[in-house]
Formats: C-alpha cells, structure tokens, sequence
C-alpha cells in the first residue's frame, strides 16, 4: 500500500508508486491512503519517462469516485478544470498575459474564472504557433491524481498531448470523504462544460482551427508546477531520523541538546589567537643602512626611469601613430580624387591648415602654422595655403617610369572602355620627343606673356605638330590653321601696339556672353564661319596648286602665272582626264573652257574678287549665256562682305534656279551654273549638295560652311535659318552616319570638323580619347585667346566634359594641364610650373570664377614644390651674403596672378616651410623660412637640430641632415659660385655655423631673432665642441667648455645656495637646451670620473696638490649628485646608475 493509496498496480508499494506508471490498463482499487484512495486508468503512454513525465504526458485519465475515505479524501475530489488558451506570440510566461479562460470548481464549491489577456507564449503555457521547441523531460503519466485536461499546447516538459479527438487529456479524481459543500448541481454543471470544451475542440479541428497536432503541449501554470515541485521535495519531517542515538545518549547520561548548545556558544566565543610578537633588538648598523637605502632608491628610480619611458612611449603613440584615422582617409580621399561624404565641422574651418597635423596626425614640430594660418586669414587665396578647398588633388600622383598613364577623368575612361582604345604610352620615343618641343613652345609663351609681346602660340603648335611622325599629326596641324584661320593670328607681329595683333585672351568676353543674341555672340560666330570657310578655301587653292604642278605640261598654264590662268589650267586638266563632269552632259564653254566650271572652282577656293573679274572681262559672252549672273555675282562680292544680295536680287535668283531646275531637261543644264546659283543666292537652302559634281568630304563640309549664315533671326524667313547651330547639327550627323566618330583610324578627321564647326569643347573631350598631348596643347591654345569656356573648380564631378545649366560645354581645363604635368614633373619641375601657370590665364573671368582659378593655380604650384622638393629651384636660393636668388616661380609670379611678393610668400613659401619643417627636413625648413624672412624660425628649426644632434648617445654615428637638392638650372655663374651652398650641408653644427655668421653680419636680420634662440644657439654650438673633446679624450677641456655654459654646477665646491640655483634655473630653459641636460650631465660625470681613475700614475705634481685635485673632482661629483636630486625632472636610468657608480669609487 503506498502513502497514497492504493495505485494501479497494488503489487509496487511505494512513496510515489504511480510516479512514471506506464501500464497499459488499470483496475480500481480501494484503499485507504492519507488521502483517500485514487483508481487510474490509462492508455500507454509514449516510450520513454522522466522524473517529471506526467506533467504534461501524453494520457488519458478517467477517474471514478472511490467509495472509501481518508483525512482528506473529499478535497480536490470530482473536479473538473477546463482551459482554454488561444495562443499567438511566444515568451517565457506567455501564459502570463494569454487570452485564457479557466474555470475551476474548487473543494469548497465555489467557481472561479479567470481571463488573462495577452498574446505571449509562457514557457509552461500554450502558444498557437506551429513551430515549438522539443519537450525536454519526455513524457509520463502524473504522479498525482490532480486533473489535468490540456488543449492543445506545448510546454517544456511534454510533448504533444493531442493528436487527434480521442486522445484528449480527461483526468478527474474523485474520492469519498468528507466534502465541503460540494453538491450534485456543480458536477453536472463541471461535467457540462467538460462535454462542452470537447465539442469546441472537434469543430476547430474539423474547421482547420487548431495547431499542428504533433507538438507536445503543456497547460500547467508557473504556480502549479512550483507547488508539484514542493510536494516533491523532501522536508525536515520526513527525513529518517535514527531514535536509537538519542536513547543511547540518554543512557548514558548525555543530553544532545544541551550539547549542541554548548557547541554552538563555544564557537561564538572562540577566535584567532594571534601568537606574541617577538622581540627583534634594534638595527644599529647605520652604514648597512644607508646602503640598503641608497639600493633600494637606485633601484626605485631606475623602475621609475623605466614607467617613465614606457609613458613616453605610448604618449609618442598616440601623437604619431595612433591618428586621427578619419582625417587621415579623408585627405587621402582628397589625394586620389575620391569625394569624402563624412566631412567633420574641423575640416571646413577657413583657418585650418594640413601643417597642423604633419604627414600624419598631430604634430609636435610645426612652428609657424599659426603664423602661416593668420596671414592667410582674409586673403582670396587662402585656400591655396591652408587647407585645401579642392577635393581632389590638382595635379595628382606622378607617373611612375615604364608605366602608362591612365585617365583620371571619369567619362573619358568610360569612353575609353567603351571604344576599346589603350592609353597613350607617355614612355614611347616620338611622344617624349614631341612633349619635349611642345614644352619648349609653353616656356616661350610664357617668357613673351612675361616681356608683354605677341606670341604666334598656334603657328608654333601647329609645326611641331607638323614634324611628329604620327599618322593624325596632319589632321591636327590642320586643326591649328584652320583655328589660325578663324582667330586672324599674324607670326610676324610681336608687339600688342599693332593694330592687327591678336591679344591674350582677346575673344574671351564675346565667346563666353551668355546672351546667345548679342552682338558680340553673333561677332564671334561669324568668325568662326568665316574662318573656318577661308581655311577649306585656302586649302583647296594650295590643291590645284599642287595638281598643276605634278603635270605642268598637260595643263599648260601660259602667259601669267595668275589665279585665273591657273584656275583655268586646273580645268583644263580635269576637262582632259574625264573627270570634270559625268558623260553626256552640257558644259557651257566660252573660247572652248567650261565657264561655269572656271566660276565655281573660283568660287570654291575663295577667289571671288577674280570670278566676278573673269565675269566683268567676258560680260558680252556672258551677256548672250546669262545676263543676270554679273548682277548676282557683284552684288555678292561687294556687299560688306557677307555675301548676301538685296531682297530684289534674292528673290530672282531664287526664282531662277526654281524654275530651270525644274522645266529643263535631264542632262541640259550646266551642273556647274547651278552651283553657282546655289552659293550665290543661297537656293534650295534644304537641299545642301551638288548633282553631277564630283564632290569630296571637304567640299560637303565648305558646302556647309559657305551656305550658313549668322543673322538676326527676325530679318530672316524661317525657312531660310541656317547657321552656325545647323552647322554643328550637320557635322554631328556626318560623324555619326559614317561611323568617323567611332572609327580609330579617322578619328583625326572628326576632330577637324569639330574644330570647323566651333565645337571647341567637345574637340578637346574627343581628342584626349586618342592623344591627350595633343588635346591638352590645343585646349591651351584655345583658352590663350579665349576660346574655350572652362570648369568651375568647385564642381564635384570628376568628368571632363561638363554641361553648364544653358547646356553649354565646358572642359576642365586646371586639372587637364596639371594632370598632364605627371609626365614630366619629376624630371623637370621647372617645365610643369609654366604649364601650372597656365591656369591663371581664366583669372579674368567674372566674379568668383576668376578667384577660384587663381587659387587653383596656386594650390596646384603648392602641391608641385612640396612633392618635388626643388626649392632652391623653384622657390630661389641665397648668395653668401644672404641676398635671395629668385625661384622659377617667382620669375612668373605676374603670370600667377600674385602682384606683390608678400602675397607670394604667404601663399606658397611659408605654407612649403612647415611643411618640410613638419617632415624633419631640416635644410628645406631653414632655406624656406630664410626665403619668407622668418629669421627667427629659422634659429628655432636650427636649435632642434642642435639639441638632437648633441642628444646623440658618445660612440654612436652622428646625425646627418638630408642636404637640399641643387639647383639643376642656375640663372648665372656668378650665382652659383656665391650661394650660400646649402645643398652640400648635412651637419646640423655647419649649418647653424653658417647662418649665425650670416646673420650676424647684417643688423636688419639679426634684429628679427629673438635673444633667447639666439642664445641657445650659441649654448648648443658650445655643447657640441664639449663633445668633440668628450669624444677626444681631453676630458679636462670638456669640463672647462661645460662649466662655461653655466648649466651644471661645476665648481660650486658645496654651495648649497649656488647648487640650488642652477636646480631653479633649469626650470626655465629651452625645451631645445633643457633636453640636453642628461646628456651634458653624462659628460660630466664621465669626465670626473676618468681624470679621477687617471690619477694613478699620470698626474706629476707633488702629493698634496694631488690630493687637491682629487677632493676637487669628488666634491664636483657630490654636487652633481645633489643637483640631480634637487630637480623633478626625471632623468634616464643611465643618469644615476653613473652617478651611483661614481659615488662607489
């Protein structure tokens, strides 16, 4: 029989005898338990058990009431409990919260129903997902005989409890005894709702309602198993006690109780007991003490010495390496061309300057970045030394030898991509070649710009284009006639006071007007048709020329050599070849020569003045062919030269030309006659071409050309509207219909009618695809005279060809020269300042444009120097008297647009100063600061050198400067020989030799150096020949060279006042002479201790004397030692384990 009752299985009594029960079936039997008895009947449970397997088991329980009572049989008895939880989300106490509903009828009658709302999933409650996690204590039947109808949930410890309508959990226990206020009423209703919950669990079943069936589920709330758990749990009453001890000790006269209490008092009062100290007699060994002390102290300083140097360490660290990286990558970005989107307010201070942070990080060195900041301050180019506003670099990285320069323009390279085209190799001979004449050509144009006179940059350009080997330079070197055409540029004129010179950037106002309508618009397109048409004109004389010439016996020019004789003969010739006209069509001839043919041929090399000659000398002929020819042709010669004829003359000649063109008959007109009324009256204006005329590229393009007109809209019929727009449609179209814009072959013919038709930015686009030293030249041309509408440097694009908001072309011109600098740069620093200062040609520009030029010019001069480090070069040198010899840049400062030299040293000089000084580059700093008259920073850049020099540990190599690099192009001889020859110095104490001498010779220069600086100077040039004689062995001369610098104290035989002077006076020392006090005092002590070692044998003096000598040395040591300990600073380990060693001896 169990403590329990009677289980199902009466044959295993136990405590928990139907804990894990897994028979298959139960009888009911009756006993008489504790509480009461239970009968169980259950299905067989799934395989497997757990301590705890009944909750939440997969059973079946009925339970019939018993007809037998206990203690409390009746209580909890006949209950029926049913939950319903819809479920939603999960939690760990989803049952918390969950919309359930529970009525429970307890033993003491009374119904309870409780509602919790939520949608959390509890880790004991139930959860309408479908996907739960394992049961994780399996499953078994209760253990208790407590009611237990689930739904279908899951919890952690079952799996799932039903599977389908028969397997629903039906446990009820009902025991007989004695009941509170249970009654029958309550039962039916309990087993109403019982039924009831059924029946709602088959409809949603049926209905598709219910969760998946096969997850283990669990109804039990938290407070629930925490008292199943309780039950379960041992207690104090339950523990087995032995009663045999207790009557053993009785018997023997022992009372456990009282000597329990007894045991428990004795360990309150009970402690540590400490033993007595024992009794040490005093230390009286005063020498042993002092001893260990001066240990102990040694050996405290040497770890402090050692804490110190692992602070200074990490304090180096995070000045010099652990940057501010966001900075850092943000002027990398700039660098390479790489828009920064993080940009931090410090970045966009008008102050802030890249000195100020070194080459990485904060920086210790700079000097003069404050000074350089605020001078900047209030200067239209202070961008250009501070920080830059630029994003990107101007001139970018320089080309590395046997590499191929890659575009940095983001549409070209697609472009490129796109076309399949290669880079050009900027390492092949005929391009290196041709760089070379073109950039003797730039340093001519500048060196006239310099002295005010005229230069012929195209003539110049387009010969050297003319001598390059290269398959395009022909198309090229007609590009540059053609603009040499439409500009009117003389190489014979050199001064601006002739009134047909061609000035600097003379069509730069017309070209750029906004105002397409304006007079000066209008000007400047004219121009260009008409210079463009005068060019093909030209040209094609030169051709009959040269056809004449090749067989001058066919053509048979006679009598004068003139243009209508060999006008004529070019007819001639072609009338005998058979390729004048087709067969078969009339050619109206007079005296046997095709007139019309001689008139257009006139007409097509621009010889008009000789057609209406020829015209007005054969009038009678021409009188019987067509009487009203010499009225067109005068009236078009003659008329302002714009080759228009009056409204009445324009209406017949249209009229005309309508007329035969469409009663005559096929093969009877004169194909030449109406060309010639084609280009005279501008007929059939839609219909751009000649029939049965053999016609070439050019002669469609001259077509063109000669037929456009640019007048005021309003004086012309729209039908009529054809100009230098339409042009530039046709060209475009002509390009694209036969494939020459794609082609590689005759891309340098596409790039010529571009040129043609004023498409002056899109020219340059197109040709730096396939030769961008070419483009690069010609865009400089073209901006020369003004020619060519430019980039604002702001733009954040990086696109070559840009679109203005009137979509108009615009090139980025700065960054197209500065990039092209990459080259040859290195090389030759000097060639790409002339280029770079070509950037300033757009200064004139309106408003902030020309401001932001100039400060891109001086940004990208900025970059030039500090990246090649040719100061002496660029930015001048000093004669041994101190006077400068000017840079490269400086000779063209009119051309950068820097009108004083105070402005050219703020803006360049100084910015090149810190920077080097920034860097270590001691010979650079010292030359630059030299060159912006900062004396003064000069002295303080030559102590740090000192001091460092002089810190330099005996036996070790000395310091070496990196010497300036020389001068490559010396303006005279005489310069090089007096130049203070600043290239050849690597010893810090030379150099600072060498500027004291020169600024000690001239009042206006010393007089901008402070005393202090000057001072220390003269200290640190004495220290370093206490070295020199430290390094000797002439340890006597180092002592007396020490003692005069009055920084130790040397000879103070005791004085304690006098010690401690020297000790307050280091306080106020110069970082410069204050970190040489280690090494000074090594010396010292080292000295001291040398002559004290060499008075064995060497001394010849008399005893006394000796021993004089002696204490003098001894007491110098003493007070050194004193000295050191009267100062905070802390100095190396080396520093005391010397002056221990010293004292020892």
């Amino acid at each position: 029989m169990s403590l329990f009752g009677g289980g199902a299985k009466p044959a295993t009594p136990g405590l928990f005898s139907n804990l894990g029960s897994s028979s298959a079936t139960g009888t009911a039997a009756t006993g008489g338990g504790l509480f009461g008895s239970s009968t169980t009947t259950t299905t067989q449970p799934p395989a497997g058990g757990a301590p705890f397997g009944g909750l939440g088991g997969n059973t079946t329980a009925t339970a019939q009431p018993q007809a037998s009572g206990g203690l409390f049989g009746g209580l909890g008895g006949g209950s029926t409990a049913t939950a319903t939880q819809p479920q939603a989300n999960s939690a760990l106490f989803g049952g918390l919260g969950g919309n359930a509903t529970t009525q429970v009828t307890s033993g003491f009658g009374a119904s309870t129903a409780a509602t919790q709302a939520g949608g959390l999933r509890s880790l004991f409650g139930s959860t309408t997902q479908s996907h739960t996690a394992p049961p994780l204590l399996g499953t078994q039947q209760s253990a208790l005989g407590a009611a237990q109808p689930q739904a279908q949930t899951q919890g952690l410890f079952g799996q799932s409890l039903q599977q389908n309508l028969a397997g629903s959990i039906q446990q009820q226990q009902q025991s007989q005894g004695a009941s509170l206020g249970l009654n029958a009423s309550q039962s039916a209703q309990q087993r109403t709702s019982y039924f009831d919950s059924i029946l709602e669990r088959n409809r949603k079943r049926k209905l598709g309602d219910r969760p998946d069936e096969d997850l283990p589920q669990l109804h039990l709330g938290l407070g629930d198993m925490r008292q199943r758990m309780k039950a379960f749990a041992p207690t104090r009453a339950d523990a087995a006690v032995d009663a045999k001890a207790h009557y053993l000790l009785a018997s023997s006269g022992v009372d456990p109780g009282k000597a329990v209490r007894d045991l428990n008092a004795l360990n309150r009062t009970m402690g540590r007991v400490e033993p007595p100290a024992r009794y040490e007699a005093p230390d009286t060994d005063v020498e042993g003490y002092l001893s260990n002390l001066q240990t102990q102290t040694t050996l405290s300083m040497i770890q402090d010495g050692l804490d110190r140097s692992v602070k200074d360490f990490d304090a180096f660290l995070a000045d010099n390496v652990a940057l501010e990286w966001e900075a850092q990558r943000k002027r990398i970005y700039q660098h390479f061309g790489i828009k920064y989107r993080g940009d931090s307010p410090a970045a966009s201070r008008p102050g802030a300057s890249t000195a100020e942070h070194g080459g990485f990080g904060v920086s210790r060195r700079s000097k003069a970045a404050g000074l350089a900041g605020s001078r900047a301050n209030g200067s239209p180019a202070a961008s250009a030394f501070g920080k830059t506003n630029h994003q990107k670099s101007v001139i970018g990285v320089s080309g590395q030898p046997g590499t191929t320069s890659k575009s940095v323009f983001s549409d070209i390279e697609k472009r490129m991509e796109t076309s399949g085209l290669t880079p050009v190799d900027p390492n092949d001979r005929l391009n290196r070649e041709s760089e070379a004449r073109l950039s003797a050509k730039v340093q001519d144009l500048n060196l006239a710009r310099i002295q005010k006179q005229c230069y012929p940059v195209l003539h110049e350009f387009a010969s050297t284009a003319a001598e390059s080997g290269e398959d395009h330079s022909s198309s090229i070197a007609s590009a540059y006639r053609a603009l040499i055409e439409i500009v009117g540029e003389s190489s014979e004129i050199k001064q601006h006071a002739d009134p047909s010179a061609v000035r600097e950037r003379q069509f730069g106002a017309a070209y750029l007007s906004e105002a397409p309508t304006s007079r000066e618009q209008i000007n400047i397109r004219k121009r260009i048709l008409e210079g463009s048409t005068r060019y093909l004109e030209k040209q094609y004389y030169e051709m009959i020329e040269g056809y004449i010439a090749k067989s001058p016996r066919d053509a048979n020019v006679g009598g004068i050599p003139n243009v209508i004789n060999k006008v004529k003969a070019y007819v001639r010739l072609r009338n005998l070849r058979k390729d004048l006209a087709p067969d078969n069509t009339d050619l109206q001839t007079i005296d046997e020569m095709p007139v019309w043919a001689l008139i257009y041929y006139l007409l097509r090399s621009g010889k008009l003045v000789e057609a209406r000659t020829y015209v007005e000398s054969n009038a009678t002929a021409f009188a019987a062919i067509d009487r009203s020819f010499l009225a067109y042709i005068s009236a078009y010669t003659q008329r302002d030269g714009d080759k228009r004829l009056d409204p009445v003359l324009q209406t017949r000649i249209q009229n005309e030309y309508v007329q035969r063109a469409r009663i005559a008959p096929e093969n009877s007109i004169d194909p030449y006659r109406m060309a010639c009324y084609k280009i005279v009256g501008r007929c059939d204006i839609r219909n751009r071409t000649f029939h049965n005329i053999q016609m070439e590229l050019e002669d469609h393009l001259w077509l063109q050309l000669v037929l456009a007109r640019e007048v005021n809209q309003a004086d012309e019929l729209a039908s009529e509207v054809f100009n230098l727009a339409s042009v530039q449609e046709v060209f475009k179209d002509y390009g694209t219909r036969y494939s020459i814009e794609k082609s590689n072959d005759n891309w340098g013919l596409y790039f010529f009618m571009q040129i043609l038709a004023g498409l002056f930015e899109e020219a340059i686009a197109f040709l730096y695809l396939h030769a961008y030293p070419d483009a690069v030249h010609f865009a400089i041309a073209l901006d020369y005279y003004g020619l060519l509408r430019v980039t604002d440097p702001q733009r954040e694009d990086n696109d070559l060809l840009s679109y203005t908001t009137r979509n108009q072309p615009q090139i980025k011109f700065g960054h197209m020269v500065g990039h092209y600098t990459r080259d040859f740069r290195a090389a030759n620093p000097s060639a790409a300042v002339d280029y770079l200062a070509l950037i300033c040609l757009n200064q004139d520009l309106p408003g902030q444009m020309g401001i932001r030029q100039v400060i891109l010019c001086h940004e990208a001069l900025r970059e030039l120097v500090l990246e090649s480090r040719e100061f002496a070069l660029l930015l001048g040198d000093i004669r041994g008297d101190g006077q400068r010899i000017k840079g490269v840049i400086e000779e063209r400062m009119r051309l950068i647009g820097i009108k004083e030299k105070d402005d050219f040293m703020r803006n360049i000089t100084i910015q090149a100063a810190s920077v080097a000084d920034d860097n270590g580059r001691t010979t650079d700093a010292v030359l630059l600061y030299h060159l912006a008259q900062e004396y003064d920073n000069v002295m303080t850049v030559i102590n740090r050198a000192l001091s460092e020099a002089v810190s330099v540990p005996i036996g070790q190599e000395q310091m070496r400067l990196q010497p300036l690099k020389p001068r490559s192009a010396p303006t005279s001889q005489n310069q090089q020989v007096n130049s203070l020859s600043l290239t050849s110095v690597d010893d810090p104490v030379v150099l600072a030799q060498n500027m004291m001498s020169l600024y000690s010779q001239t009042g206006m220069y010393r007089e901008q150096i402070k005393e202090t600086n000057w001072a220390d100077c003269e200290a640190l040039l004495k220290m370093s020949e206490a070295r020199y004689y430290v390094e000797q062995g002439k340890y006597s001369e180092a002592l007396d060279v020490i003692q005069q610098l009055q920084l130790l104290p040397i000879k103070a035989n005791g004085n304690a006042s006098l010690i401690r002077s020297y000790a307050t006076k280091f306080s106020s020392l110069s970082p410069a002479l204050a970190s040489t006090i280690p090494n000074i005092l090594t010396w010292a002590i080292g000295c001291t201790s040398s002559q004290l070692a060499s008075m064995g044998g060497v001394y010849g003096g008399n005893d006394g004397t000796r021993q004089l000598f002696v204490e003098q040395l001894r007491q110098d040591t003493m007070d050194l030692t004193t000295y050191t300990s009267q100062l905070r600073y802390r100095f190396p380990p080396s520093v005391h384990e010397m002056l221990a060693r010293a004292q020892s001896q």
